[in-house]
């Protein structure tokens, strides 16, 4: 079996950030990524796996925005329809602020109190998630904002116990 050490003798884990930072990181990264770019690049797909889709501005569905938005001319639903769009844009881009907080408190300052606040943090946002999806959302939906919110738990809460005493 080959062992894991680099040609100076030490280990190749050495140089890594301990589990809960690693894992801070990739939910900076997805927080980046799947959360933040593909939410602003694809809106109605974002808002669709979010649960809580957005109608479409199309004519062939105006019908379903009219009675979606309760308005009862194309004009308004047209209207309901670009600003679902730019809430969800503003869902993706506080999602897009979020990560690069937490991956420049990860990866540039190491600071492992305030990047377990941060992360800690999330848990109210996605509380909030969880209540708007299971209350106007899609119900099923919502099971994804309860996963997010025990992340936020555990992995904050790991930062925020061990705090600045172990080692990077």
């Amino acid at each position: 079996m080959a062992s894991l050490t680099s040609p100076s003798g030490s280990s190749l884990f050495a140089n890594l950030p301990p589990p809960a930072e690693c894992l801070a990181i990739l939910v900076g990264f997805a927080e980046i990524t799947i959360f933040g770019l593909a939410g602003l690049a694809n809106p109605p797909s974002f808002s669709k796996g979010l649960g809580l889709p957005i109608t479409s501005s199309s004519s062939d569905s105006n019908e379903d925005a009219k009675l979606e938005a309760g308005s009862t001319t194309p004009a308004e639903a047209s209207k309901a329809a670009k600003t679902q769009r730019g809430l969800i844009l503003a869902l993706a881009a506080r999602n897009l602020e979020k990560g690069l907080t937490v991956m420049a408190f990860a990866c540039y300052w190491r600071d492992r109190k305030a990047l377990g606040t941060c992360i800690f943090a999330g848990l109210l946002t996605t509380a909030v998630d969880y209540l708007a999806v299971k209350w106007y959302g899609e119900e099923e939906a919502a099971f994804g904002h309860v996963i997010g919110m025990a992340n936020c738990s555990l992995i904050g809460g790991a930062l925020l116990y061990w705090g600045r005493d172990g080692s990077w």
